[in-house]
Parts: C-alpha cells; sequence; structure tokens
C-alpha cells in the first residue's frame, strides 16, 4: 500500500477541478485546484507523474479547455466543508491521517499541467480567495505552482499580486543550471533564458519559493558542476526576495524508467552544496 504522499489522485468522488491530497510540501493537507484537466502544459517533464499514469493524448482528446468557475466554487465549498465537519476522514485514505494532520495547510494551483496557461486562471484566482476568506481560518495558504513561464504576462502577475494579499506563496520551478540538462529534463521548446528572465525580473517584486527536483538519470545524481551552476543561478536573482528553495526527488512512478528518484544522502548532498554557494535557506523531500 503507498504512503499519503506517494498516493496523489487529482479526482476525487464525482469531483472535476478540485481534489484532496497529502502534500510533502505543504507539510500536510492541501487542496488542489486542477485548471488544466484537459492537460494543457508546456512541459513534458521526465519525472511528471501525470506522463505517466496515462495516455496524454487521448485524456487531451476527451477534454474540453473551458474551466467552469461557477463548479470550482461548488467543488471547493463542498470539500472544504468536508475537511471542516470531518467528513472528509471517513475516506478510506484520509481515515488514516492522524488528528494533527487533519488540519488544512492550503489550497494550492496545480493539477495535471501548468495552470497560468488557463483562459480562466485569473477568474479562478478571484474565486477561490473569496472562498478562502468566506469558509477557512487565516492561516490557510493560496499557492500557486508554476514552470514559470508566463509570469511576464501582466495578467499573470495582477492575479500574483491577489494571491499575495491572501495570506498566498509563488511556488516556481527552476529544475537545472544549465540549457542543456533543463532541455533534457523539461522537455519543451521553452528557453531556459526566458525562465531566468522571468525569475529574475520577479524577484525584484515579489517574494517566491523556489522548487527544484532532482532524479537519477541513467543511474547518476546530477554532477557538481551542474549544481554548482544551478546555484549561481540563484544567486543572480534577487535573493532577498527567495523566502526558500525546496529540493526534492520524486514520490511517485516516472514516464521513463532511466529517470529515478535520488536516494536520502544524494539529496542531502545537493542542499548541502546549494546552502553553502546561495546561504539560502534550504528544505529537501525525499521520495517517502
Amino acid at each position: 500500500m503507498p504512503s499519503l504522499v506517494q498516493y496523489h489522485p487529482r479526482s476525487f468522488c464525482e469531483f472535476r477541478y478540485v481534489y484532496p491530497v497529502v502534500s510533502r510540501r505543504s507539510g500536510g493537507l492541501s487542496i488542489g485546484v486542477n485548471l488544466s484537466p484537459n492537460r494543457q502544459c508546456n512541459f513534458s517533464c521526465v519525472y511528471c507523474q501525470v506522463i505517466a499514469e496515462e495516455d496524454q493524448q487521448k485524456q487531451i482528446n476527451k477534454k474540453s479547455d473551458f474551466v467552469d468557475c461557477i463548479r470550482v466554487e461548488s467543488e471547493l465549498r463542498q470539500l472544504i466543508s468536508m475537511i471542516n465537519d470531518g467528513s472528509l476522514f471517513q475516506d478510506h485514505w484520509f481515515s488514516r491521517l492522524s488528528d494533527e494532520k487533519r488540519i488544512l495547510k492550503d489550497i494550492a494551483f496545480s493539477g495535471d499541467g501548468e495552470p497560468t496557461l488557463a483562459a480562466a486562471f485569473s477568474d479562478a484566482i478571484k474565486c477561490v480567495t473569496n472562498i478562502r476568506k468566506q469558509l477557512c481560518d487565516d492561516s490557510v495558504k493560496i499557492v500557486l505552482i508554476t514552470n514559470g513561464t508566463m509570469l511576464h504576462s501582466k495578467h499573470i502577475q495582477n492575479s500574483l499580486e491577489i494571491i499575495l494579499e491572501n495570506n498566498g506563496e509563488i511556488w516556481t520551478k527552476l529544475d537545472a543550471g544549465t540549457p542543456e540538462f533543463f532541455k533534457k529534463i523539461s522537455r519543451s521548446s521553452i528557453k531556459y533564458e526566458q525562465i531566468l528572465n522571468n525569475l529574475k525580473e520577479l524577484t525584484k517584486r515579489i517574494p517566491i519559493v523556489i522548487q527544484s527536483c532532482f532524479l537519477s538519470i541513467d543511474g547518476q545524481s546530477p554532477n557538481e558542476s551542474e549544481i554548482k551552476q544551478y546555484s549561481q543561478r540563484l544567486l543572480s536573482f534577487h535573493t532577498n526576495n527567495i523566502i526558500r528553495i525546496q529540493i526534492y526527488t520524486a514520490a511517485r512512478n516516472t514516464p521513463e524508467n532511466w529517470a529515478l528518484p535520488l536516494s536520502n544522502e544524494q539529496l542531502d548532498s545537493i542542499a548541502d552544496t546549494v546552502r553553502n554557494i546561495t546561504k539560502l535557506q534550504v528544505d529537501t523531500f525525499y521520495s517517502s
């Protein structure tokens, strides 16, 4: 039986957009908001569990790009009510949560693709932040988990401000220190320089959390040069606005059998290098 952090479906009951999970990086119970049920993404990461689980093209053909914000609101209200009245914890999986873990930590825009690509992204942000104010404790965060490709867009930047006004955090990815390694991991046509420029400009204005997934590729941990260059990329940003670095490895199946989780020792070694070079807060999250 998988652990709660390894069991991470984006479907729950008859809901289309909203789902509960136990998140390593949130430190407990999280509600996911999936604005990409059609799996719209401009990355095809070697560690992506969405690609690993099902045939992507078949799912894209089945599902519409349209996001129904009225349904998002209805589902989110129902799920928050289930957490508040305890009925969620009658579910087979969530009954395993200890009492102290049954507290909602955040509502996270994540799901089956890149949330900032959704045409309804801005409307969904307003909808979710309003519901949080009505139904949740002030400690509950709004989190955007993004690959950073759209952070230069003005309408996305406006939505980021709304997130931050609601005890929010922006968690944006950086999985490489060189263009070559970035392309191998992300398998995207997006230029590495665009990601770097977006993060550099963003950290001029607002605080962010940087997420970095490192793997064993063909049996090898990322080499020392790659990690040192990755650390230098971090130093090229406005580091006073980097809240922390989340360094983690895959916890669930990957679509490629040559891309596997790192050991705890390998992950700790990477984190130590990054800490020593950048002097930033670095948190590690192991595969189980």
